[in-house]
């Protein structure tokens, strides 16, 4: 897969195929609609997703949801995924002045000559989201290229959406985040120094990045990637109440049968399942004997799963 970082840049085999969303946390109603995308281009042409950095909403809003997927995270899974061109836009205020018309012909046109183009039922651009899916069509139709409204997709039920991903991911659900995604959710990043308290259990501290969400406060049943290799874990995520009234967020691993100096080396760290809520001992010792109990219970449950 090529990363095209600016659209102005963009060169492919023609005809192109393109799939249109933000597409955060990559869920499994994205992956049918780029799958659709990659299905339709497959020997004839090029398979492109188009998504604007930062998020629209960043840009328009004060509000912007907290995302699931950094653009890194996302290039890899739709690497893996077929795809031949990310696209990867910046956003701009001008950008956001455009009318539903001009949008279609400065980038489904003029960038990418479309052939074909896939979005969601849900999908809308253009200035104050005035252009639907609908919209999209009708332009289709008159413009010259065909557009294809990808229908919701359910899960046990329930349409898949980032923001039932992100109520999860918050509610600590991480089961259900598999269910939705098809991967366990992630902490990664370089190893921090922490407090260097000892309590026999050493930890791999990673800081959390502000625009990301985050899974709920407590421990968790995790696998570590390090260098390539799995390692069963005990994750927590608080602040660290038995020894401080006030401290900032940290999410502290405890790999088990590791004994290496993890100190700034990257490493990621897969939730697999909540154990409990954090909570406050009443002094170090009861602290150690409640770890101990859950890595016992970690234990046991991760024989029976695995990290990707």
């Amino acid at each position: 897969m090529e990363i095209v970082t600016n659209i102005e840049n963009f060169k492919a085999k023609k005809p192109i195929v393109v799939a249109l969303g933000n597409f955060d946390g990559v869920h499994k109603g994205h992956q049918y609609l780029i799958r659709q995308t990659i299905k339709e281009a497959k020997g004839a042409g090029s398979s492109v997703v188009m998504v604007f950095d930062p998020h629209p909403r960043k840009v328009l809003s004060k509000e912007a949801p907290r995302l699931l997927t950094t653009v890194d995270q996302k290039a890899e899974i739709l690497k893996q995924m077929g795809l031949d061109y990310l696209v990867i836009t910046p956003f701009t205020k001008e950008i956001a002045s455009w009318s539903p018309e001009y949008f279609v012909e400065n980038i489904i046109l003029k960038a990418f000559n479309a052939s074909s183009v896939y979005v969601g039922y849900n999908y809308y651009f253009g200035r104050g989201a005035s252009g639907d899916a609908q919209l999209l069509q009708q332009l289709g139709d008159k413009m010259g290229f065909a557009v294809h409204i990808i229908e919701p997709v359910k899960v046990n039920g329930k349409v898949v959406s980032s923001t039932l991903v992100r109520r999860c991911l918050e509610d600590g659900n991480v089961e259900a985040v598999h269910e939705l995604t098809g991967r366990w959710p992630s902490l990664q990043g370089k190893v921090q120094r922490g407090e260097g308290r000892d309590i026999k259990f050493p930890t791999a501290n990673l800081d959390f990045v502000p625009e990301m969400a985050r899974p709920a406060r407590g421990v968790y049943a995790a696998q570590a990637l390090v260098d390539g290799t799995a390692y069963d874990a005990v994750l927590n995520i608080g602040y660290k109440p038995t020894f401080h009234q006030e401290y900032p967020l940290v999410a502290e691993a405890h790999l088990l049968d590791f004994n290496e100096i993890l100190y700034d080396r990257e490493i990621t760290v897969y939730l697999i399942k909540k154990l409990r809520d954090e909570r406050k001992f009443p002094n170090k010792e009861h602290l150690i004997q409640q770890i101990e109990r859950d890595i016992q219970n970690a234990k046991s449950i991760l024989k029976q799963q695995s990290y990707s």
